[in-house]
C-alpha cells in the first residue's frame, strides 16, 4: 500500500431507509417539543414574576396617591396659616399704633399732672 491511497472500505454506503428517516424526524420533533415546553415553562415563570411586579407597582401608585393627597392637605393648611399670620400681623400693627397713641396721651397727661402739681406747690409756698 502506498501512503497516498485510501484503504478501501469493505462497507458500502447505504441510503437511509424510510423507517430510519421517520425515526430521526420523530426524535427531532420530540426534542423540539421538549424545548418548546421548557421555553413555555420559563415564560410562565417570567409572566408570574411580571404580575408580581405589576401588583407591587399598583401598591406603590396607591401609596403615592395617598402622599399626594396629604401634601395637598398640608398645602391647604399652610395657605390658611399664612392667611392667619397676615391677619395677625395686621392686627399687631394696629395694636402697636393704638398703644403708641395711648402712651403719648399718657405721657402728655403725666406731664400736665406734674405741671399742675408744681403750680399747686408754688401757690402753697406763696401763701405760707
Amino acid at each position: 500500500m502506498s501512503p497516498m491511497k485510501k484503504p478501501v472500505s469493505s462497507k458500502k454506503h447505504q441510503e437511509p431507509t424510510l423507517a430510519t428517516v421517520v425515526s430521526m424526524v420523530t426524535d427531532l420533533t420530540t426534542a423540539v417539543q421538549k424545548g418548546f415546553t421548557r421555553v413555555e415553562t420559563r415564560l410562565d415563570g417570567v409572566e408570574t414574576r411580571l404580575e408580581g411586579v405589576e401588583t407591587r407597582l399598583d401598591g406603590v401608585e396607591t401609596r403615592l396617591e395617598g402622599v399626594e393627597n396629604k401634601v395637598g392637605e398640608v398645602e391647604y393648611r399652610m395657605t390658611g396659616l399664612e392667611n392667619r399670620m397676615g391677619s395677625l400681623e395686621d392686627t399687631v400693627g394696629e395694636m402697636h399704633e393704638t398703644l403708641d397713641a395711648v402712651a403719648k396721651a399718657v405721657d402728655k397727661d403725666a406731664v400736665t399732672v406734674l405741671d399742675h402739681e408744681r403750680r399747686i406747690a408754688r401757690l402753697e409756698r406763696a401763701r405760707a
